[in-house]
């Protein structure tokens, strides 16, 4: 089955026409060797999005995507690589290979598109009881009172559960569907005299999956009475910490704005969407997920969290700022004023208002130093402590140092606490959490070094990706210098180990996510005319160069700092950074940097 899949896959990618398919989503133009158009994953005006349809790869210069025809189906889509491979097998009448399935598995198969046909025709049930009776008639009074119209009824399928204790499970009988496949759906339950209906005289509203599968229903009441809301329990098929709520609605605005406004429940989300906020996704709860920032990450660079104003929403807030970072996104948290929630708050004071509110979001770990501060009584030293002991965990998932350096300064003179001593905890902090600490000055290499570095070292993989017989001849040298960038120096390894046999597909099944976004920029250049045996050594040699001066630069300031201290290291080092220094002479001369 294996053999049969890798062939499949193949036989996928190498019908696969990427122009055309790419063309299907945003319109490309020929400069070139290579296509071009604006890209579908950001904003832009000017085309920055390149198709090279030699070796099947996409890139954006603007916000760095990039890989192969299956992850660009996978981005667009958002959807698994099983998925995308489905949905282009089936657009060029290839046929899937299936290997053979368990009497078990065939069951659950059987139970899943049962269970998403029940939801579907109990979606349809629930709406037509809405919009073409007279029983639905208070429910679209609540909605209008909400400020939800025809037009986001329409979009997101709400509906209206009749007061009647067996109205769905006899409509949807007729129509041929079990009163046990709408138990194991959540939308019915087992009693003395036979099956009933779970919603009764409640909005209806549809929570389906990134893909528009209906997965379970929330049904919110039109009176005081409890619960105010009732969801469909969790199955294998809905799994609040899978989803959220709009996000098949929201999709192509997040990925067009590069930003999701998250929210705790639907009704936020929804009254949001009236009001002209197409970006709107809610987490349905404040327990915001990893498996919710995940999804959210294939979409979005940013994401700005809008949960209500009261206790329980601002600590959910607090966790979700690092949930959300670990993920990779930017994180802003929007406070409405007033303790209202969003949907209150758009209600009473309209878009613009509302606007402003996001505008003025604030950055997520300041959010948590303010809350964590909150917390605590900073009139006194033990509770100053306290504060930063519990910031700190907070500060170690900066990125970098820099991001960190600048909180702790800001940190201290919020509790007028010397700004060494926080610095110290954090050191300590780090430590423990495993960060390296060398107790060194910490040497930060100049951007104009690192840029020209970058150049040469991709410059150096994009003659071998076109001559890959030339590895053999620089390899031992490349061991030597070695890359900056580990990303680099793993797409070298692997077009190594392929030696001759490298084709772009072969090297790309190799690579992981980030190596093959790597791979994509480095096609998307093209290779400069003239000897390739000279550009070859031209790069070696500018790599040559500037680890020595990088290594040059570290013992020199490790020299500098040793003799501040009159540390008897000071010597050594000193006579390191001039040895490096002979060496660059004798080598290269005095040339400029």
């Amino acid at each position: 089955m294996n053999g049969d899949f890798e062939n499949f896959k193949e036989q996928v990618r190498s019908t696969a026409d990427m122009v055309e398919i790419i063309s299907g989503y945003v319109p490309l133009k020929k400069k070139g060797q290579n296509y071009w158009g604006c890209c579908p994953f950001h904003g832009e005006k000017t085309p920055s999005f390149s198709v090279n349809p030699g070796k099947s790869m996409f890139y954006c210069f603007g916000c760095h995507e990039g890989g192969d025809i299956f992850k660009f189906i996978m981005k667009i889509e958002n959807c698994s690589f099983m998925d995308a491979l489905k949905l282009l097998a089936g657009r060029y009448g290839i046929p899937i290979p299936e290997k053979q399935k368990t009497a078990a598995e065939i069951a659950r198969e059987k139970q899943r598109d049962s269970i998403y046909s029940a939801n579907e025709l109990a979606s349809k049930f629930f709406q037509a009881c809405l919009t073409k009776t007279a029983y639905g008639e208070p429910a679209l009074a609540y909605l209008a009172g909400r400020g939800i119209g025809k037009e986001i009824i329409a979009g997101f399928g709400i509906g209206y559960a009749l007061n009647n204790f067996t109205a769905l499970v006899s409509s949807l009988a007729k129509r041929g569907c079990q009163p046990q496949v709408l138990e194991a759906a959540g939308l019915a339950a087992r009693g003395r005299d036979g099956y009933y209906d779970k919603f009764r005289n409640r909005v209806i509203i549809p929570i389906r999956d990134a893909r528009g599968r209906i997965v379970g229903f929330g049904g919110r009441v039109l009176d005081n009475s409890t619960p105010k809301y009732l969801n469909t329990a969790e199955t294998q098929w809905f799994n609040k910490r899978r989803l959220l709520f709009g996000l098949d609605i929201a999709l192509k605005a997040i990925r067009k704005s590069g930003r999701a406004v998250v929210v705790e429940g639907y009704m936020d989300a929804i009254s949001l969407h009236a009001a002209g906020f197409d970006n709107v996704v809610a987490s349905m709860g404040t327990a915001f997920s990893q498996e919710q920032a995940k999804l959210l990450q294939r979409l979005a660079d940013e994401v700005i969290f809008c949960y209500d104003s009261d206790s329980a929403g601002r600590k959910a807030s607090v966790r979700a700022v690092s949930i959300a970072r670990e993920a990779g996104l930017k994180v802003r948290i929007a406070g409405v004023p007033d303790g209202k929630d969003p949907d209150e708050y758009v209600r009473q004071h309209g878009s613009a208002a509302f606007a402003q509110v996001l505008a003025a979001a604030q950055n997520g770990i300041d959010f948590q130093i303010d809350e964590t501060i909150l917390q605590n009584n900073i009139a006194n030293l033990a509770g100053k402590v306290e504060a930063v002991s519990n910031i700190l965990p907070f500060l170690l998932e900066c990125q970098n140092e820099i991001e960190a350096s600048e909180h702790i300064r800001r940190l201290a003179q919020r509790l007028t606490i010397d700004e060494g001593l926080i610095a110290e905890e954090y050191r300590k902090a780090a430590r423990r959490g495993g960060r390296q600490q060398t107790g060194q000055p910490t040497v930060i290499p100049e951007e104009k070094s690192a840029g020209i570095g970058q150049q040469a070292e991709e410059l150096l993989l994009r003659l071998l990706l076109e001559q890959p017989q030339l590895c053999d001849e620089c390899r031992a040298e490349v061991k030597e210098t070695g890359f900056e960038d580990a990303v680099l120096a793993q797409l070298f390894d692997r077009l190594c180990e392929l030696g001759t046999a490298y084709t772009t597909d072969k090297l790309n099944n190799v690579l992981d996510d980030a190596s093959q976004t790597a791979l994509a920029r480095i096609l998307a250049h093209q290779l400069p005319e003239g000897d390739m045996d000279k550009l070859m050594q031209d790069c070696l040699r500018q790599m040559r160069r500037l680890r020595l001066e990088k290594e040059y630069e570290k013992h020199r300031l490790l020299a500098d700092e040793y003799e501040r201290s009159a540390d008897e290291r000071f010597l050594s080092e000193l006579m390191e950074s001039q040895r490096i220094k002979n060496e660059i002479k004798k080598l290269y001369g005095n040339q400029n940097k």
